[in-house]
This record gives C-alpha cells, structure tokens and sequence, in this order.
C-alpha cells in the first residue's frame, strides 16, 4: 500500500439523479485538478444507484433507442456523455461506481484500474456461485459457460491523468428497461443480472449489501485506504442536463 494515501469513500442510500452525479463527477475531478483533496488524497470513489436513465457513450446515436417513445413517457432521461462505448442503462438495484483517482499517484494505469475493479467484481460474483470473467472484446464482466451474459458493464474516461465513469453492476435491478435500447451496441445484447444466477436472495445481492465486498479488492487494487466520506453535492443549478431527444 502507498504509504498513508487515501481515497474518499462517497456512499449514497437514496437513487442520485444522473445529472446531479455527472456534475458531482466533474466537481472532483477538479478539485483533484486544483489540488484541494488532501496531500494524500488520490480521489475518491461514489457508490450509488440511479433513477431510471440511459446514457450514450462518444459512439452512441439515436438509432440506440429503439423504443424512443416508450422512453419519453416512462419519463426517462437520456445524456450524452464522454465515456466511450455505446448505450446502456441504469436504475434502482444496479449498483454504480464513478472512481475519480489520479492514477498517476496511484501508480496505475487506465487498463490497470478498469481490469482490477472488473476482476474485483468477478470474484465476488464468484463468491455467489456465479463464475464469470472480463471480456476485453465487449468491455464487462460476463458470466462463463454458454450461453454468455453479461452481469457489468466497465468503462472510464481518463482527461489529464484523472479517470470519471466507472462501472454499473446488474444485481437485482429491472432488466425490462434494456429492452428500449440496443445495449453497448448489441442488438438482442445478453444483458442478466446476479439475481438470475444464484440462489442468494435479492437482500444478500442489494447494492447495499454488495458494496462493502468491493471495498477491500479496491483497496488492493489501488494500494489506498479508503476513509467514508460526506461532501456536499453541486445545487441544482450545476447538474448536467440531459440530451433533448
């Protein structure tokens, strides 16, 4: 471990609207930026859920939403965003992490960190009984065996050596809602959850529940210790707004 460095744990009970967490998001980083973590602060990471929202990664269009006025009536908002990838979905009972580190600091790079918090998450999807591995090919953690499906998705945007984006974990969320989009590209994409796949009941596997097994992998990970922290989000008047589709 680095001596004494940290990175500030950010946990959220209650689903945090899309834009207010891109904006909280692109708050770190520049408080990274400007220096206004601590010494040893290397960045912090959010865990959380979302209202019902999709995203758009730099490759993703219109053409992803195949069911645009389903959307619009079931009130869920869209956001172009500067991940890359394509389109996926988010929503209560999916577990999101955003790591906003200075890798740098960390001694790490971008493929270091995305195939750390990925294998991270295999193990313990295989702590459930559910072996799985990252595929380089359609970034995520998928289940091994056939036929395949994918239980995360992983992907981050790295600007002046700070990533922003992370990975979004299907634990006992509704898959019901990947059906209006072509997911990360794929049409028919074999999205699943960890629900469908062991015999642990929906309150072992909630985000809630799940998280606190991450914690130690990314410690390893990025030789830190993390310390929960609370810091006031953006107001309302600095959240990114959505696409208007």
């Amino acid at each position: 471990m680095h001596s004494e460095t940290e990175i500030r744990l950010l946990a959220y009970d209650d689903p945090v609207p899309y834009g207010q967490a891109l904006a909280l998001q692109h708050d770190l980083r520049e408080r990274l930026l400007e220096g206004a973590c601590a010494e040893k602060c290397a960045g912090y990471i959010i865990a959380l859920e979302h209202p019902p929202v999709v995203t758009l990664g730099k490759r993703g269009d219109a053409t992803a939403l195949v069911a645009h006025e389903r959307l619009r009536e079931e009130g869920i908002e869209v956001f172009e965003i500067e991940r890359g990838g394509e389109a996926t979905y988010h929503g209560p009972g999916q577990l999101v992490l955003y790591p906003i580190v200075e890798l740098e600091q960390l001694d790490l790079g971008v493929v270091d960190i995305v195939r750390g918090l990925a294998d991270g998450i295999a193990d313990i999807f295989e702590s459930f009984g559910v072996p799985s591995s990252y595929d380089t090919d359609h970034p995520g953690v998928w289940t091994d065996g056939e036929p395949r499906r994918k239980l995360a998705s992983v992907g981050m945007r790295v600007r002046r050596g700070i990533t922003t984006h992370g990975a979004a974990i299907n634990l006992v969320n509704d898959m019901e809602p990947f059906s209006m989009i072509v997911p990360c590209g794929m049409p028919d994409a074999p999205m699943s959850r960890l629900a469908n796949h062991t015999d642990a009941s929906d309150e072992a596997i909630a985000p809630d529940a799940f998280a606190p097994s991450l914690w130690d992998h990314v410690s390893e990970l990025t030789g830190a210790a993390l310390v929960e922290s609370d810091l006031e989000s953006p107001p309302r008047s600095e959240w990114v707004e959505p696409a208007d589709w």
